[in-house]
């Protein structure tokens, strides 16, 4: 889009530089000496342009790092290295060429005729210069356009996820993972008990109101999943076997994560190592297990050959309750089927603290992480985050794309509309003898308004038209990044091709003011 209308400023000079030109033809200046003089200039021009994009570049790269960071591990490698330098010197020098080459050079047969036209007052260009021109107009318009829908788009998936229920009531609720660490041979009562000792301390906290343990922290998956069977259910034919993300949780857990329990109960202090086998499963489990039956007090188990390499035995466990899904794997996912194991009777007693607070939780993550520090120092502490911090890391990726892609729309917006006003302004610059010879006629100034308007709504439409296929045309590839809205949506459409309309019309506006204001003697005693 910026290249479009550097070429459109070009024209323009080029336009005003005709007579010039011709008198320099005229005067033995050759053909390829004219086309080198206006390719030092354009250099010039260009390539300065290039080294202050790289200043701007280096400049914001850092915030662009900083920001990216938040939601990809390779935010690092974002820098202005050798690929970024060479397109940007291809770049400059490729427009360098096509802005030396796009305007006319007189030649010399054309001096009597160039200088009978005196300058160009009564031109403006060739008729190829202007439909050059208009197309150009045309294409930042049909660009924008483009831009502005994807940006609408992604910016309406950011509403629709914001609005999503992650199936927990998440406010004042701080989170923190405690990696295991295997080169310790620590016996799985010790660790229990270090648990224990940790959430009896920081239930002591000012503001503190419940602490869970878990190995799973809320809103995060953790990719571990196992085949599961049901007692008594047979897979049909072709039946895939269930899988579930193995989970362990305490007494606490559910409560202090904000998680409901629909059906059944709670974990409870009975339910320790020598105790019968329980769990509980989420309601995504419990409807591809059970679909038309009541899953509490049921059996299931884990099954599979994995089992004989991790550990895990297959022994039957009771569903003591059905707890609510969790968006686990992002709020644009559906449900992952999950089993939890009470925390005691869990095969890795490893996980992370969940504590809820009636206060604002970052406030107590010091003080919190001190106290695992004080029970271990060796225990590594990790991802101290509120559930809300989780959410909004889920929804990083597309909240950088809206990002990018609005600013993107935005700066085209802006750059499509000096286009569309300079090239008007200039044809109305030198069109001044005809506006005045027309308003001497007695063409009221609104008449002068609206025959500029007109011709400036002419290219905005044809652009809106164009721009509006383009995107029903790119629709598929945006499918991957939007959620709960059609790539062909056509509130986004309509909405975007309004204020892209008024805009243009706001462009053209200034000009037709312009020229409705010529008065018709000075644009005769000029010409």
């Amino acid at each position: 889009i910026a290249c479009a209308n550097v070429a459109n400023l070009t024209l323009m000079r080029g336009v005003r530089r005709e007579h010039e030109m011709t008198v320099r033809a005229a005067l033995g200046a050759g053909t390829g000496r004219l086309r080198r003089l206006l390719l030092a200039e354009n250099a010039v021009l260009a390539l300065s342009g290039a080294a202050l994009g790289l200043v701007v570049a280096y400049a914001g790269v850092g915030m662009l790092a900083a920001f990216a960071a938040r939601v990809s591990p390779r935010a690092d490698e974002i820098q202005v290295d050798g690929i970024v330098l060479v397109f940007t010197l291809v770049l400059a020098l490729a427009v360098t060429a096509l802005l030396a080459f796009v305007p006319n050079i007189g030649k010399e047969d054309a001096l009597g005729e160039g200088l009978r036209a005196g300058g160009t007052r009564g031109g403006g260009g060739s008729k190829g210069q202007k439909r050059l021109q208009q197309a150009l107009v045309v294409t930042q318009v049909a660009v924008s356009l483009v831009l502005l829908t994807g940006a609408g788009l992604l910016t309406r998936s950011m509403q629709k996820l914001a609005a999503v229920d992650p199936g927990l009531v998440a406010p004042n609720v701080l989170t923190m993972e405690l990696p295991a660490d295997f080169t310790q041979q620590i016996a799985p009562s010790q660790l229990i008990a270090r648990y224990e000792r940790m959430q009896s301390e920081l239930g002591t906290l000012p503001g503190v109101e419940l602490v869970g343990v878990g190995s799973n922290m809320p809103l995060r998956a953790s990719g571990f999943q196992l085949e599961v069977k049901a007692e008594g259910r047979a897979l049909a034919s072709g039946e895939a076997q269930p899988t579930a993300e193995y989970r362990t949780a305490d007494p606490g857990y559910f409560r202090a994560a904000g998680i409901p329990v629909l059906a059944g109960r709670d974990f409870s202090s009975t339910d320790h190592a020598s105790a019968p086998k329980v769990v509980i499963i989420n309601q995504t489990l419990a409807e591809r297990l059970f679909p038309d039956l009541d899953p509490v007090g049921r059996n299931i188990g884990w099954t599979g050959d994995v089992l004989r390499f991790i550990g895990i035995s297959d022994e039957w466990r009771r569903v003591v309750g059905v707890v609510g899904n969790t968006k686990d794997g992002g709020l644009d996912a559906t449900p992952i089927p999950a089993v939890f194991t009470p925390f005691a009777q869990g095969d890795f007693p490893t996980g992370g603290l969940v504590i809820r607070a009636g206060v604002e939780p970052s406030g107590i993550a010091t003080a919190a992480r001190a106290i695992v520090r004080s029970i271990d120092p060796s225990q590594p502490v990790e991802n101290v985050m509120t559930v809300d911090e989780i959410r909004d890391e889920s929804i990083g990726p597309r909240r950088l794309n809206a990002l990018l892609v609005g600013s993107f729309a935005m700066l085209a917006l802006v750059i499509a509309a000096i286009g569309i006003g300079a090239v008007l302004a200039f044809s109305v610059s030198v069109r001044t003898n005809e506006i005045g010879v027309r308003m001497s006629l007695g063409a009221a100034p609104g008449r002068v308004r609206g025959m500029i308007l007109s011709e400036g709504g002419r290219l905005v439409t044809i652009g809106l038209v164009l721009g509006v296929v383009g995107s029903l045309a790119l629709a598929r590839s945006m499918q991957s990044l939007l959620f709960g809205v059609e790539p062909t949506d056509p509130v986004t459409l309509v909405a975007v091709a309004v204020v892209l309309g008024a805009i243009g019309v706001g462009a053209c506006w200034v000009p037709a003011m312009r020229a409705s204001r010529i008065a018709p003697s000075e644009a005769l005693r000029a010409q």
